[in-house]
């Protein structure tokens, strides 16, 4: 018996560990921001730790008189590789959607580093005046860090973390949770301990005889008592999250950012076209590809064109299944511009697993509009004009068919 104490007690202390832990896990339980935009942040913290470097090294070759060879031109050469290496890199987060206006500006400054260190190597190896296009240079490599690093600040708390809820059903949904987690784990915790102690008190013992209870009745009231109006509480206490996350009465007057109809294995988009309304000919429609405007109340219409399916967006806490026949409301905002993930929570079939999509968030409505409208262009380009004399041509030349020939 004692080994099964032993094994009781360990599992007691592995799930305290666990539950000590997790609050200091980026993803602990859902995808984060920083997990999710790891890869544009780690670009944008090189470029704030390296551009300094890179200026100050250029800082050093000013004020040279005569040619400079090969060999004192291989700094500036290293220094503008860098930098259009940088614009390549910030170009492809631009084009990503990560903080579009943002990443644009910084892909500006590193190509005019580039360009402004094209110029000073040529004065240098001719022996010329240098010192103008290598101030240019310095000028836009320290634009570039301190732009890289305001980047950065403008999607970190003011605490330094990456942490934080990035919506307002978050901070609810968060809060629940941790209060639930709480709860459950004091819970398990005490009944693991108690199951210990009595396994090891009450052990099997030479000349000691065994004790019979049938039970006892205030025992059994207590315990199921106290479970009720814990649950009691907890759907008391929640009532005014999902008051805001699911009653239409409560939403913002805003119009509808978009219809979404879910259907294997995809995520269909509509947005308003030019005229503002849904359901006209001008309307945007992509596929998998959802944006919206942070700080902004958005509100969707979801649907299903074939089986259930479930709008899950992980780092927003929104969850909404799409049922076939119906159009329902959902709410949702975003804190942080950046890049989020929509999936699917509900088993659709066998390609449930790829049933994904990027959601962007921007900065600005105007960088909202401004995509709206390239997606416009680009959704021009795809569809051919209609040619009514080549389809009455086409309709011309086409075989008749008798009836004999048809059965």
């Amino acid at each position: 018996m004692k080994y099964w104490s032993l094994l009781f007690g360990l599992t007691t202390v592995l799930a305290v560990a666990a539950f000590a832990y997790a609050p200091f896990d980026d993803d602990w339980w859902l995808p984060s921001y920083k997990g999710t935009n790891a890869g544009a942040l780690e670009t944008l913290g090189e470029i704030s730790g390296q551009a300094p470097g890179m200026a100050s090294t250029l800082g050093a070759m000013k004020g040279g008189a005569g040619a400079t060879g090969p060999a004192g031109l291989q700094p500036l050469d290293e220094a503008r590789a860098w930098a259009d290496g940088q614009s390549a890199r910030l170009g492809r987060l631009a084009s990503e959607g990560f903080l579009t206006g943002r990443t644009r500006a910084l892909q500006g400054r590193a190509a005019g580093a580039s360009a402004a260190m094209i110029e000073a190597r040529a004065a240098l190896a001719a022996g010329d005046g240098a010192d103008p296009a290598l101030d240019e240079a310095i000028e836009a490599l320290e634009g570039l860090g301190e732009g890289a690093a305001g980047a950065i600040a403008s999607v970190t708390e003011p605490g330094g973390g990456l942490r934080a809820p990035v919506s307002t059903a978050a901070v609810q949904i968060d809060h629940l949770y941790i209060l639930i987690l709480l709860i459950t784990g004091l819970t398990f915790v005490g009944v693991m301990a108690a199951m210990v102690v009595a396994m090891w008190r009450f052990r099997a013992r030479p000349g000691r005889k065994a004790v019979y209870s049938h039970g006892s009745l205030k025992v059994e009231i207590v315990w199921t008592v106290i479970p009720a109006a814990i649950l009691v509480f907890l759907a008391l206490y929640q009532l005014r999250a999902w008051a805001d996350i699911k009653f239409k009465s409560t939403y913002p007057d805003v119009a509808p950012l978009a219809e979404i109809t879910a259907r294997q294995f995809q995520w269909k988009m509509r947005y308003p076209g030019p005229d503002g309304e849904l359901g006209t000919g001008d309307d945007l429609h992509t596929v998998n590809d959802l944006h919206f405007v942070k700080d902004e109340p958005t509100i969707i219409h979801l649907k299903s064109e074939d089986v259930l399916h479930s709008f899950f967006l992980p780092q927003l806490r929104i969850k909404q299944d799409a049922v076939p026949g119906m159009t329902i409301p959902v709410l949702f905002d975003a804190s942080k511009a950046g890049r989020y993930e929509l999936l699917c929570a509900e088993l659709c079939g066998w390609g449930h697993y790829k049933m994904r999509a990027q959601v962007v968030v921007h900065e600005t409505r105007d960088e909202f509009d401004e995509w709206v409208e390239q997606a416009l262009r680009e959704q021009d380009r795809s569809e051919p004009a209609a040619d009514p004399a080549g389809a009455e041509a086409d309709l011309a030349a086409a075989p008749e068919w008798s009836e004999s020939e048809a059965r």
